[in-house]
């Protein structure tokens, strides 16, 4: 179910870019990143807390050059778990980002940007397959040549969640189901990025 709808948000982002009509005369940028994610914790309406595990993570960028800055693509993967709540999960990000760049000196720039789009939740803690999400980020640029770039980067994430679903949870007296409730509440991750970038 969830392999149509990444095929749907990759095929749509792409045939924005090869149509849009600033393809021709625009820089295309893309970022691989590494990086590692730290996140929050919240408590739900039974008082279980969901504490996702801090975890490495890939992500990959696709920018044009829109005025003073840039609009495209970001996707992250990264899988993890919940503390005290069995199974392993992941949290896939779609984003669309907008940013504004700053040229700090003949080997440095600087950027600032946001980003609004959804996030594929893989986790028995949640019943939801698709969130909504944004975040802010910024970062630096390290100029290796024209068409090359050392990339760092920080990003901070939310996540809107609403769940009413069973898992098995780690409790004092055993692993036992517990009723997992959570009404409109946001998780957040931050995450530090380094990664190369490639203008073509």
């Amino acid at each position: 179910m969830k392999l149509p709808i990444v095929i749907t948000l990759i095929g749509t982002t792409l045939t924005t870019f090869v149509s849009s009509p600033s393809h021709a005369s625009n820089t295309l940028h893309f970022t691989p990143y590494f990086g590692y994610s730290f996140s929050g914790q919240i408590t739900d309406d039974n008082g279980n807390k969901i504490r996702i595990e801090d975890d490495p993570h890939l992500a990959f960028s696709l920018d044009t050059d829109f005025e003073t800055g840039r609009i495209g693509l970001f996707i992250s993967h990264q899988p993890n778990e919940a503390r005290d709540i069995q199974g392993d999960g992941s949290f896939t990000y779609f984003q669309f980002q907008s940013s504004i760049r700053y040229d700090t000196s003949p080997s440095f720039d600087a950027y600032f940007g946001g980003s609004l789009g959804t996030t594929i939740v893989e986790s028995d803690w949640s019943n939801d397959d698709l969130l909504f999400s944004g975040g802010f980020f910024g970062g630096a640029e390290y100029k290796i040549n024209n068409n090359t770039k050392l990339v760092f980067e920080g990003r901070w994430l939310a996540n809107l969640i609403d769940s009413n679903t069973t898992a098995i949870c780690q409790l004092p007296t055993g692993d036992e189901t517990c009723k997992i409730k959570i009404d409109s509440d946001w998780i957040s991750q931050f995450q530090t990025n380094i990664g190369v970038s490639f203008s073509f």
